[in-house]
């Protein structure tokens, strides 16, 4: 009899679970869900058949600009109006971070800036937010200049018939290495890491954490957790990871406090270290809005987000721009061209970026045409009635904003959106719809290094293109495709490096 009766709850929570969770209904169309798995299947994001902008295009032609999309147990209203868009990034009082996104991505960082809302996410931006600030990171030219020429100097040891089919890896070392310096004052040494057998530790823990990332994606929250709990592989790569962090908070601390009270004006770990409470158990009672400082705990976490948000995006955004390069190389001569009438030789400056009309609007073509990011969420935190499409929207809603498909729709594009052509950013799609083009988000959580980012960029392509020519390796080895990954990153790159 008991069994009898364990088996009929367990069937009406079943049915209970299908009827709350993965059942279409209301006005907003969309496609049934299979049980468990959403639209993961039938969309092929599952198994990776399919870009997931791809899956956003298909969808809106088929439902329209609202629609519901399942991603597991969790229900998104994906919206391509694009007013309706705007209206969502303007009303941060009723438009919040989306909290599937916190759920998620705090199973691995849950005390960092990204992860938290309110009174937390003050404190934490207080500490960090102003350093990514225009003004704060022009001092890191040199050392972005410097990382580019030691990748530049590994290139010149091999022939230029050689065909470089590890540019993504080759990207993530640069961007790491860099990014290692201008946040913490480290070297990480990973630019010529895989010269030899011997892999950098680091480098390797961090690929796994981002690998890890795309399963808690779309995996539910208490599975993710007991599998990287009693996952050893991942409790190794967490340890090495926390062995280097501390190892750059022991280096900050032997710096004098005048030094450090000086220098966290510009430097992340100089402010982190700096803002660390003196006594953490008092500051744990108190109320949020009370508390000063952060913990150890929230210095990691913090350290941890900055380091793989820092190299995973712009790294992938650079070796779209190399394969991209490898494919057009009209364009690539008119950026070589646009550097030699600068006359600028071998000198880079922040005066001399700025003057580099045209290789913004390759790197912003780059970054519509392959975006690093499919979209960004919200949840909805009060009713709404959006108003350009009229849709309601509930308390506790999921809303996804496909911004990759927005870069893709020609509404919003006078030049066919589907052609890759930097040149529209120059005339006439300069005056786009602010909403059609969000390569950051937009809104109260845009990303925060997206300054640093495009400097980044802008600087490292510059001083690559003063001295080389990116060719095609050939249909064998360069046929572009993607992966989704923490990033959507290139497939198959591979490209030949011819110096001048």
């Amino acid at each position: 009899m008991f069994v009898f009766l364990v088996i009929f709850f367990a069937i009406l929570w079943l049915i209970y679970i299908k009827l709350k969770c993965f059942t279409l209904r209301g006005p907003v169309p969309g496609q049934p869900p299979h049980f468990f798995f959403g639209n993961l299947i039938q969309s092929g994001l599952l198994f990776g058949s399919k870009p997931i902008s791809d899956v956003y295009i298909s969808y809106k032609e088929r439902f329209g600009d609202i629609y519901l999309f399942w991603v597991g147990f969790t229900r998104y209203t994906i919206v391509h109006n694009i007013d309706d868009v705007q209206y969502i990034f303007n009303n941060r009082n009723k438009y919040d971070q989306g909290s599937i996104f916190l759920e998620k991505v705090s199973i691995l960082v849950p005390d960092s800036i990204i992860c938290n809302i309110g009174a937390k996410f003050k404190r934490h931006g207080a500490i960090t937010m102003p350093l990514f600030r225009r003004n704060k990171i022009l001092s890191n030219i040199n050392i972005i200049i410097d990382g580019t020429d030691q990748l530049l100097d590994r290139w010149r040891t091999q022939s230029s018939e050689h065909v470089h089919t590890d540019i993504v890896e080759q990207c993530q070392n640069l961007l790491l290495e860099v990014f290692g310096m201008i946040a913490f004052d480290y070297d990480l040494e990973t630019i010529n890491e895989n010269l030899s057998e011997n892999k950098n530790e680091l480098t390797e823990a961090l690929k796994y954490i981002v690998d890890v990332f795309r399963m808690i994606t779309y995996a539910p929250s208490i599975i993710s957790t007991t599998y990287l709990k009693y996952n050893p592989r991942y409790q190794r790569a967490r340890t090495t990871i926390e062995r280097y962090l501390n190892n750059m908070v022991e280096q900050e601390l032997t710096e004098s406090l005048d030094s450090r009270t000086e220098r966290k004006k510009i430097s992340l770990i100089a402010s982190l270290v700096s803002s660390l409470q003196t006594d953490e158990k008092a500051e744990a009672v108190k109320k949020e809005e009370d508390k000063k400082g952060i913990s150890r705990k929230e210095l990691f976490d913090e350290m941890l987000m900055f380091l793989i948000a820092g190299y995973e995006t712009t790294s992938t955004a650079l070796a779209w721009c190399i394969y991209q390069l490898s494919k057009h190389p009209r364009i690539q001569e008119k950026i070589k061209k646009e550097l030699i009438d600068d006359n600028t030789g071998q000198y880079l400056s922040f005066d001399h970026l700025d003057s580099f009309v045209y290789l913004d609007c390759f790197i912003n073509e780059v970054l519509r045409y392959s975006p690093t990011t499919d979209g960004t969420s919200r949840t909805v935190v009060v009713d709404d009635c959006l108003p350009s499409s009229g849709t309601r929207l509930y308390k506790g809603d999921q809303v996804l904003i496909p911004s990759s498909a927005l870069a893709r729709d020609d509404r919003h594009w006078k030049i066919d959106p589907n052609l890759f052509y930097p040149e529209r950013f120059l005339n006439e799609d300069k005056h786009r719809h602010p909403c059609a083009f969000l390569p950051f988000g937009n809104g109260h959580r845009q990303c925060i290094g997206q300054d640093l980012a495009r400097l980044e960029l802008r600087i490292i392509l510059a001083r690559m293109l003063q001295q080389v020519t990116i060719g095609d390796g050939g249909p064998e080895f360069n046929t572009g495709g993607c992966i989704q990954r923490l990033t959507i990153v290139p497939k198959h790159v591979g490209v030949t490096i011819q110096f001048s």
